[in-house]
């Protein structure tokens, strides 16, 4: 496999005049590509975040908590993300990617073999979670998707979304996979699985990375920005507007997500029916990684983004309004599909390369609080009003705000 300082070798603007196609980009980094998909489907943002439904049954029959005691851990998944983002993305540009990945790979299965002794305790199960999150802090994409978006001009935004197509296949394919151990050998023994699994891909991947850190892809211009001076969060407006959309998206989507199920069920849908319609959005999110991706290369990316983030409004009309459930979820699915994407490409055109890291970890941080906050925020809401109306309404109208904030980010930065 490739690794992420060689193209350093040969820079195309050295041979002819014109800058480096996306075609080319992606034949010659394509392995880049592939292992930061790996490295974050075998992260926490991966096979962490997409197994905690599988605890839920098992700890309720040996701990006796309820189901919503079990999946807070979901919280404090996220908790780990905001605290440690930040910091990922500062070392990320200074350090290079290497020495985080290697560490995490070999903490995170570690914290992972703690939480699989967890007692009956709830908050030692909440601790547990955000002890595996702290150690998975160099799986996530604040520290992969500036390895990415520094080897990608032309191509970077379908680069990055399929990058993150690492994180729909989790989404697919662990609960198939793991499914099975959960239900044949206990909780405990697929919790060590899922440790030899991480330590197993992710630990080679980080030992393959370039020891340099790497600079900027070769047909953008201000190669100097990445330079070792940098690793600060980038100030402007149109990052400040980034970190509310950020914040904004996280608390709606994720609110919205975690909750159809049960929505569904309210509105008297079978719960085998409405977890299948739940499994349609992971379909959509797969699809809209590559398909919003790809547009951001060709069209000017707020307004590509303007429009998926506006599909779930029409999610919450339909399903406020007792509509057709599944246009419903695959709008709700297409919007997941484009958040994290969206915000890693725009912090590469809204901010100095040189400060990628930095900034980016700050806005994945705080889109993560906002994941953590916004399933709580959705059950208050529905515990005070006595259902999802409330809720929807106000899912859509922050919606709207999100896509006019989207919609006036303004033209990218010069990369001087």
């Amino acid at each position: 496999m490739q690794r992420d300082g060689d193209a350093r070798n040969h820079d195309p603007m050295t041979d002819r005049n014109s800058p480096i196609t996306a075609r080319q980009e992606l034949a010659r980094h394509w392995p880049i590509v592939l292992a930061a998909a790996l490295g974050v489907g075998f992260g926490t943002m991966g096979i962490g975040f997409y197994s905690l439904g599988l605890f839920v049954k098992p700890l309720q029959a040996e701990f006796g908590w309820s189901r919503a005691a079990v999946s807070g851990a979901a919280t404090f998944q996220q908790l780990g993300i905001f605290l440690s983002a930040p910091l990922i993305g500062r070392l990320a540009d200074r350090i290079g990617l290497r020495p985080l990945a290697i560490a995490s790979y070999i903490a995170m299965p570690l914290a992972l073999v703690a939480l699989s002794m967890a007692g009956p305790s709830v908050w030692g199960w909440y601790g547990l979670w955000l002890l595996v999150s702290l150690a998975g802090c160099g799986t996530t994409p604040a520290a992969w998707a500036r390895m990415v978006s520094m080897r990608f001009d032309a191509a970077r935004g379908l680069a990055l979304g399929l990058m993150l197509v690492g994180t729909g296949l989790a989404a697919a394919l662990v609960p198939a996979l793991l499914g099975p151990i959960f239900a044949h050998d206990g909780w405990r023994t697929a919790t060590l699985v899922m440790a030899g699994a991480a330590a197993l891909v992710g630990i080679p991947l980080g030992l393959m990375q370039s020891r340099e850190v790497p600079a900027p892809a070769v047909g953008e211009q201000g190669g100097h920005f990445a330079s070792r001076e940098g690793g600060h969060f980038e100030r402007n407006r149109p990052v400040f507007m980034l970190l509310a959309i950020a914040f904004l998206v996280g608390v709606i989507v994720a609110g919205l997500i975690i909750h159809l199920v049960p929505m569904l069920v309210d509105r008297g849908m079978d719960a085998g029916l409405a977890a299948k319609m739940a499994a349609s959005i992971g379909l959509a999110v797969i699809a809209a990684r590559v398909i919003v991706g790809w547009l951001f290369d060709r069209f000017h990316a707020p307004y590509v983004a303007a429009v998926f983030l506006a599909m779930p409004v029409g999610s919450c009309l339909l399903l406020g309004l007792g509509g057709p459930v599944l246009p419903a979820a695959l709008m709700l699915g297409l919007a997941a599909g484009a958040e994290v994407d969206m915000l890693a490409f725009f912090t590469s055109r809204y901010a100095a390369m040189k400060n990628y890291g930095a900034t980016y970890g700050v806005i994945l941080g705080t889109f993560s609080l906002g994941a953590a906050l916004g399933p709580m925020m959705v059950g208050y809401s529905v515990d005070a009003t006595g259902g999802y109306g409330a809720a929807l309404a106000g899912s859509g109208l922050g919606l709207g705000l999100v896509v006019v904030l989207i919609a006036c980010l303004g033209p990218y930065r010069a990369q001087e």
